[in-house]
């Protein structure tokens, strides 16, 4: 890109990079064009989606930040930035973001609110996973501190009582400390939800489940919240309704229940 071009001009080159899918060369010419119009948001905007592309996550994370400062309501910037800050490990910030971007997304626009709704329900999922994998770990090494304490253990008692002796007692204490393990597994393993009793908004297990006129049951505060945020319309069937025709799924709480 050459140093000599208008804003405009670097504009269109990076455009035309980007359609040919020559994203570095994209980004290199909106570079061009942000160093002339830095209060551009449109400009940071399109950076960070040929950042994306080349999975920078930083740099894709920080041009959507920048064009957000330059135009909060960018839908197209939230959802860019909330890809990158998921990307990025830092799920807060990119659940965050894409409530903002799911308020502000247009309910004419149902392709776009579908990127957004699949982004949100992405990182709840990917936060459901980093529990279930802090719980594993934890699990994990308390397993290990056990066997190292028996064969702590073990190794005192053969200087007394003899190999033979210290190895029988220890096998005997594996076989309790294994029944007690499955026990513990038992006992705090998460049961499986049946999909049909998760909200299809949060994918949560459903505590107040209603049923709109449209058939779809969700968690009663999960589409309250929908409703406040995006309007008085159904997420699935996308079908307008009264708040007041919400009903209680009474057969859905008792199987909950």
């Amino acid at each position: 890109v050459g140093g000599g071009m208008s804003a405009l001009s670097a504009r269109d080159q990076g455009k035309l990079f980007f359609q040919k899918g020559k994203f570095a060369a994209s980004a290199e010419a909106y570079t061009e064009a942000i160093n002339q119009d830095r209060e551009n948001a449109g400009l940071f905007q399109n950076r960070a989606l040929c950042y994306q592309k080349l999975s920078k996550w930083e740099d894709a994370a920080h041009d959507a930040l920048r064009a957000l400062e330059l135009c909060p309501d960018s839908v197209k910037a939230l959802y860019i930035g909330g890809t990158a800050h998921q990307h990025l490990s830092k799920l807060d910030v990119a659940e965050d973001m894409f409530r903002k971007a799911l308020a502000l997304t247009d309910r004419e626009s149902p392709a776009y609110r579908e990127s957004v709704e699949q982004g949100l329900y992405s990182v709840l999922d990917a936060r459901q996973e980093l529990r279930r994998a802090a719980d594993e770990q934890e699990e994990d090494e308390a397993s290990a501190l056990i066997e190292g304490l028996l064969e702590e253990g073990s190794a005192l008692e053969a200087s007394t009582i003899g190999d033979d002796e210290a190895s029988q007692r220890r096998s005997g204490r594996r076989a309790k400390l294994e029944k007690l393990r499955d026990r513990i597994k038992q006992q705090h393993q998460r049961p499986s939800v049946p999909e049909a009793m998760c909200c299809q908004i949060t994918f949560e297990l459903m505590k107040d489940p209603v049923v709109t006129p449209g058939g779809q049951t969700y968690a009663r505060d999960a589409i309250e919240w929908h409703m406040r945020t995006n309007g008085w319309w159904d997420p699935v069937t996308r079908q307008p309704f009264d708040k007041n025709l919400l009903r209680p799924n009474l057969a859905m709480k008792e199987v909950i229940q």
